[in-house]
């Protein structure tokens, strides 16, 4: 998702954009006696945060997104960061902490939370780049709600495969989880928690949240690794 142009060229124009490994890749071996030996990676997970410039978080996404979600989602936060600091930076705190408890609640009822628009006049907008940001009803919106997540877009990749196809699906399904299940239960983290650094928040977001605990160095599949073992039980091995 990175490596595309148009994804990679909106987080360089309107964010400050910073990468970190939180854990060494692991790397699966299998040697089937015979000469043959499979060397591969495992899919590790991801979690976008974007915040201040003093390393507040303000909101993040958990998981692997379609690229058109994603941007919309990026967007959001962008009008998010204008949002919070309307009041003054003493307000943030709050005003971060309402608008975190006002998604989930719409999320618990299964309804589409509001989204932020930008009201500048559009003079302002063309002169100076200008942002206002203003948290109204969808249908007042007049943009694409980030819950929808279409099949196929503009943009989105050509699918000459069964392959691509089944590649498709899975990352579609993934941005159905995590604007439903994972949405709700980053709101209910940054709605409760005070202002936090990623760092501050990135072993809960993984073990609570995309179930990879990174304290864990088999990553949750100890019980699957070990169960059938033999010598599991032996000191010796």
């Amino acid at each position: 998702m990175f490596s595309r142009d148009d994804v990679a060229a909106f987080v360089n124009k309107n964010f400050e954009p910073v990468w970190q490994s939180v854990r060494p890749v692991p790397i699966v071996r299998i040697d089937f006696g015979n000469g043959t030996v499979l060397t591969r990676t495992l899919h590790g997970n991801i979690a976008t945060y974007v915040g201040t410039a003093d390393g507040q978080v303000l909101d993040l996404l958990a998981g692997i997104y379609t690229p058109a979600v994603y941007v919309q989602r990026l967007q959001q936060f962008r009008l998010l960061a204008n949002y919070a600091d309307q009041q003054g930076p003493a307000q943030r705190v709050e005003r971060l902490r309402a608008y975190h408890k006002g998604q989930l609640e719409a999320l618990k009822k299964d309804t589409t939370p509001p989204v932020l628009v930008n009201v500048a006049d559009r003079s302002k907008r063309i002169i100076e780049g200008g942002i206002k940001a203003m948290l109204v009803m969808p249908d007042r919106a007049r943009v694409p709600s980030p819950r929808g997540v279409p099949p196929l877009v503009p943009g989105d990749p050509t699918l000459d495969s069964a392959d691509d196809l089944a590649t498709w699906k899975a990352l579609v399904k993934d941005t159905e989880a995590n604007e439903s299940v994972r949405r709700r239960q980053v709101h209910a983290l940054l709605a409760s928690a005070s202002p936090a650094t990623p760092a501050a928040l990135t072993k809960r977001v993984y073990k609570d949240i995309l179930h990879a605990d990174l304290d864990d160095p088999y990553l949750g599949l100890g019980s699957s690794l070990f169960a059938s073992y033999p010598f599991k039980d032996d000191k010796s091995h």
